[in-house]
């Protein structure tokens, strides 16, 4: 018994040991180059839309970005133009989020948020809205496939399956997943029932 306990006193000395030393090392390191930023919209580089970019494509965009923000026209960019292209995008970028908080908040559909919305906060998507992802109006068959599908990976992912295999969280003779009364138990069946 003390044998194995000085060999695991030992061991984790050894392990502590060298995770300070990597440590040390790695302090000492210069940080790695960073990581070329793809953040580019490839289907407005794609000029020709051939499902390629090319350098050419990429310059072309290039220019067109410094001829937008030369604000004097002089073929070069100053701080302040530079400056100023940054300012206009972030606030590009704030408005779409901002249009997007007023969505949420939105609760009578003005396009407006009132004192009271802002205090009830942000309206939760209904069933129906959250199961038509392309926003027509609209669930489409795949659309309803596609949102069950989703429903049964969240509560296999959340372990209600136990023992039973997975996609089976009710009880024998429960319709669900399977069940006696088919794969579309419980809200799924009810919601193509008359179909």
């Amino acid at each position: 018994m003390q044998k194995q306990t000085l060999f695991t006193s030992l061991t984790l000395a050894a392990m502590v040991a060298a995770g300070l030393s990597t440590a040390a090392l790695a302090q000492d390191a210069p940080p790695p180059p960073p990581e070329p930023e793809l953040g580019m919209d490839f289907e407005a580089l794609d000029a020709d839309k051939d499902g390629k970019v090319t350098e050419a494509e990429i310059a072309a965009a290039m220019a067109a970005k410094l001829a937008a923000a030369d604000t004097n026209k002089d073929g070069k960019l100053s701080a302040e133009e530079l400056v100023a292209m940054r300012e206009q995008e972030r606030a590009a970028r704030q408005l779409e989020m901002a249009k997007m908080m007023v969505t949420r908040l939105d609760r009578d559909g003005d396009g407006l948020v009132s004192a009271e919305e802002l205090a009830a906060g942000p309206r939760q998507p209904t069933l129906f809205e959250r199961m038509d992802t392309n926003g027509d109006g609209a669930i489409t068959k795949d659309e309803a496939d596609a949102a069950r599908a989703r429903m049964e990976e969240r509560m296999d992912a959340k372990g209600r399956g136990g023992d039973r295999g997975p996609g089976r969280h009710h009880g024998p003779g429960e319709a669900h997943h399977g069940g006696p009364e088919g794969p579309r138990g419980g809200f799924w069946q009810w919601w193509s029932q008359g179909n």
